[in-house]
């Protein structure tokens, strides 16, 4: 109705008739009102959630235990049984649902008549009601109303007997096995529906399995030959695919090849130019280990040196010690003064090296002096 091409997977659909089907909503008087858009619907739902809330319901919102505000309940009837009831069907299976639910917790529904059997889509809000001392309390709960599955499959004997009383034409037991359900009777003698007995199912697998064993075996009598072509013209297109693969790999492998000997050369080339500075690194070291041998060998001559001169220092200030007790005169001082200044003007003259081996001789392991602490008149 509003331009819109609606797509579906249901072979039972007859699109023809999509425009017969219906939907209704309970407004804020409880009166069943047509539907021209989709918010009627939510709106009626919405208005008996705000109640229940308003009267103590609390509402989960938190995730994994959100509360269940609607459950959706479909109901179907054969073609058959609604011969005469044309036009009051759906109304009579709304009234039996507002009797055993609640009129106010029924909310909506729609009607479908395009498909093979007409049926309702209804929205249940599962708002329980109690009274107490003229107070109104609500919850929003399932289970006040579908208390176990067995309950909820004897409601479907119990619908049915209903609508027998209102003149239709329908069984009162299970249909047969492909829709039957096994059950018990309670104390009562009510039938309690709750799935298939092991007979049950046996004898309807074997039948289903029969008979897709002879449609299987149709269908392969009859695509044989189109099975063939296809799968000949598959081949042909599979080998055209493959010549094609194997043609540009060897395109692939003939270009790797060739690379493949340019890198070759080039590693043979990276591979004699490595071995010659292998070469010149081995010659290096070589040099430089005889230059450590000759700064080594010089560095020994170097030490014996100083220690003999040290050694030569020391005699000759004793030298000079004894002959100044002996004559009562001072040698030594005078000496170490001239001998200071000898050292200072020669270290100018020499390089920082020999200076350095100048520091390791006995006068500068002395404490430093002066000529006015030497005790001696150089002026005379």
């Amino acid at each position: 109705m509003n331009g819109c091409e609606v797509q579906h997977s249901n072979p039972d659909i007859n699109s023809d008739l999509t425009l017969e089907n219906e939907s209704y909503y309970k407004d804020s008087n409880g009166e069943w009102q047509r539907t021209s858009h989709s918010k009627d619907m939510v709106n009626a739902i919405n208005r008996r959630i705000e109640y229940a809330k308003e009267h103590g319901a609390r509402i989960s919102t938190k995730g994994k235990n959100d509360t269940v505000i609607v459950r959706p309940l479909v109901l179907q009837m054969g073609n058959d049984s609604i011969t005469g009831h044309e036009n009051t069907w759906m109304w009579d299976l709304i009234g039996i649902l507002e009797e055993e639910f609640g009129t106010d917790n029924i909310t909506g529904f729609s009607i479908h008549k395009d498909e093979t059997n007409p049926h309702i889509h209804v929205s249940f809000v599962a708002c329980h009601e109690t009274d107490k001392d003229g107070e109104v309390k609500c919850s929003i709960s399932q289970t006040k109303f579908f208390k176990n599955p067995k309950q909820l499959a004897g409601l479907h004997r119990k619908f049915r007997k209903k609508l027998l009383d209102k003149g239709y034409d329908i069984e009162l037991e299970n249909k047969p096995i492909e829709e039957q359900l096994a059950g018990y009777y309670d104390k009562n003698g009510e039938w309690h529906q709750q799935g298939l007995t092991p007979d049950q199912l046996k004898e309807l697998t074997d039948r289903e399995l029969n008979l897709r064993m002879e449609e299987l075996k149709m269908s392969i009598k009859r695509n044989d030959l189109e099975k063939l072509e296809m799968a000949v013209a598959d081949i042909m297109a599979t080998s055209k695919v493959e010549q094609d693969k194997i043609k540009k790999e060897r395109e692939i492998l003939s270009a790797q090849q060739n690379a493949l000997e340019n890198d070759r050369a080039t590693v043979q080339a990276q591979s004699k130019a490595l071995k010659v500075r292998e070469m010149n690194v081995r010659k290096r070291e070589l040099e430089v280990a005889e230059l450590l041998e000759k700064i080594q060998s010089t560095a020994e001559t170097c030490n014996q040196i100083l220690s003999e001169e040290k050694h030569l220092d020391t005699k000759f200030l004793e030298f000079l010690d004894r002959e100044g007790r002996r004559n009562g005169k001072e040698y030594r001082k005078p000496f170490e003064y001239w001998y200071k200044k000898f050292l200072n003007e020669r270290k100018k003259k020499h390089s920082d090296w020999w200076n350095d081996m100048l520091e390791r001789s006995w006068m500068n392991d002395t404490d430093d002096f002066d000529d006015e602490n030497t005790g001696y008149d150089f002026s005379a």
